[in-house]
């Protein structure tokens, strides 16, 4: 789509939808702000909707106001209009999403999304019908992709399954519902996006939510890297605290993701004590777990590098020991 490449064996890749109140200025203001943080956790295609003439311009504006991140950042529309519209979207866009297709003109929008190289996003109620446009617009060869529309995320979960196991051929990009709520919101998102993520399925992620646009971002790389499809920001990994926890786990963790959180890709493990904690925590980077009251040991994989060394300072000794073993930059 544009410069960013979906599907195939590359990274799982992030959609996010610019809400009709939102200025290009505004917009703008937001996507430098993430950019500035360093973690190459950022939108990568952005979904704005077009109902009209006034609207495709307003999607025009927003691609002029962002036209020095044109490398790094692909532009979708989304198409509620007649044929007309959207091979007039086409001409403005990385990919189209027409929501109403007529089947009767539907070819005459193949064949203006093949002429410009424009990636047919297919937004479909089931699996089987998702399936059939998208043999369509394969047969054209045009580029295509699809994903599912609907507000209940259990259904959802069922019919991405049935579209990966039909629609080899096409990227899938997964969108969670909108929720009543934001809470229910994020868990629901997280159980289907990650469920279907750790299933292996999905090219793309997306959600319909009612959530501040650096949120939705922020939501969607957490799920990425909870279900372990990319990792942009460090992975912490710890156990959930007993009477044999020889420290304030909750507080030993805050410290130490302080101070280490900007590692991209690195995994630390903050353990309470030596009885499960090197188990729990053998896939780590590095380890810091409770050795004896006031004291800690530290672990580089599955192997102890340190033990005893005193509770108080033993965050600075873990920095040292990820700067020694080649895994420290200065955080920005």
């Amino acid at each position: 789509i544009g410069p960013i490449s979906v599907g195939g064996l590359g990274p799982v890749r992030v959609f996010a939808r610019v809400s009709d109140s939102m200025t290009p200025t505004d917009l703008l203001s937001k996507y430098e702000a993430l950019l500035k943080k360093g973690r190459d956790a950022d939108p990568e295609v952005l979904e704005l909707g077009i109902t009209d003439a006034q609207s495709l311009d307003r999607f025009k504006s927003f691609r002029a106001t962002l036209k020095g991140e044109t490398s790094r950042l692909a532009f979708c529309a989304r198409v509620d209009g007649p044929l007309g519209l959207a091979t007039d979207a086409v001409g403005a866009a990385d990919a189209v999403c027409w929501t109403s297709p007529v089947d009767a003109d539907y070819p005459a929008f193949l064949t203006a999304l093949k002429a410009k190289s424009v990636v047919n996003l297919i937004e479909c109620e089931s699996a089987e019908k998702a399936g059939k446009f998208a043999a369509a617009s394969l047969s054209r060869e045009v580029k295509t992709m699809v994903c599912l529309r609907g507000g209940d995320a259990g259904k959802l979960l069922r019919q991405y399954r049935l579209l990966a196991a039909s629609s080899a051929s096409s990227a899938i990009l997964l969108r969670a519902p909108r929720e009543a709520s934001a809470d229910e919101q994020i868990l629901r998102s997280a159980t289907l996006l990650g469920g279907l993520l750790c299933d292996g399925v999905g090219d793309a992620v997306s959600i319909d939510a009612d959530l501040p646009f650096e949120r939705v971002i922020e939501f969607l790389y957490n799920i990425l890297q909870g279900a372990g499809a990319r990792i942009t920001k460090t992975e912490f990994v710890s156990c959930p605290s007993c009477g044999r926890t020889l420290f304030d786990l909750q507080t030993t963790t805050e410290k130490i993701k302080a101070r280490t959180g900007h590692l991209k890709g690195v995994k630390i493990a903050i353990m309470g004590c030596i009885v499960n904690g090197p188990g729990e925590m053998a896939d780590a980077d590095f380890g810091y777990v409770g050795g004896a009251p006031g004291m800690i040991n530290l672990y580089v994989g599955r192997e102890g590098v340190q033990k005893g060394g005193p509770t108080d300072g033993a965050d600075d000794a873990l920095v040292e020991l990820i700067k020694k073993n080649g895994k420290w930059v200065e955080p920005k």
